[in-house]
């Protein structure tokens, strides 16, 4: 998938029309739904981030990595070394020791993160620059021009998020100006909303497996 053209503005008046809130003198003001908007792409983040690659340079000999900038070392997902071995991340087994920088080496193409450092099984073989495969979060955009940070054809899973988001804050402000009992008419709206966002969740998984699974048959 590639990403999405839609920006912020766009989405906004996605989310508008959805509210039915689309007068001269709209209800929600831009900001408030902006506000919005940055917490669904968190949501969003959270069930998909960004899949990124990084060279990190290594030299020979040494059995630790230092990380680029940016890179999380919690959530790197596949370590690739300059001739395309993959260096496995060692999972706690009792089968092999964890990876330590000071101890002998085990032979094993492992690695392990401690805190912030990389550690290796063994030392790196030549000074070479390696690929680490890791997850980031997605941006918020600042500003209503910018395509947003979402895959193509997502647009409908930030509307609703940003609804659900939209429609709680928008109860719980109400809520405080008023004592009356009972639930705030919008939290139904807002759990719907959320459903929706939910089902699309679930939707967009299957696809991503379906594709997968094609790629697979085909020998993709």
């Amino acid at each position: 998938m590639s990403g999405t053209t839609t920006t912020r503005g766009m989405l906004r008046e996605m989310v508008r029309r959805r509210l039915a809130d689309t007068s001269p003198e709209p209800l929600w003001e831009d900001t408030f739904l902006n506000d919005a908007i940055a917490e669904a792409v968190r949501r969003y983040s959270d069930r998909f981030p960004r899949e990124m690659a990084a060279l990190a340079p290594v030299t020979a000999g040494s059995r630790m990595v230092a990380l680029p900038g940016g890179v999380s070392p919690l959530r790197i997902v596949r370590i690739f070394d300059d001739a395309g071995e993959v260096w496995r991340q060692w999972e706690g087994s009792l089968a092999s020791l964890p990876p330590v920088s000071y101890a002998p080496s085990t032979g094993e193409r492992l690695w392990r993160v401690w805190g912030e450092d990389l550690m290796l099984a063994s030392p790196v073989p030549r000074t070479s620059s390696w690929r680490l495969e890791h997850l980031a979060d997605r941006v918020v955009r600042e500003d209503d021009v910018t395509p947003m940070d979402f895959e193509i054809g997502d647009e409908d899973i930030h509307i609703a998020l940003t609804m659900n988001v939209a429609l709680v804050r928008r109860a719980i402000a109400d809520g405080k100006r008023t004592t009356g009992r009972g639930a705030h008419p919008l939290v139904g709206a807002a759990r719907m909303a959320q459903v929706d966002a939910d089902k699309l969740f679930w939707l967009r998984r299957r696809r991503a497996k379906g594709a997968t699974l094609s790629l697979q048959e085909t020998g993709g």
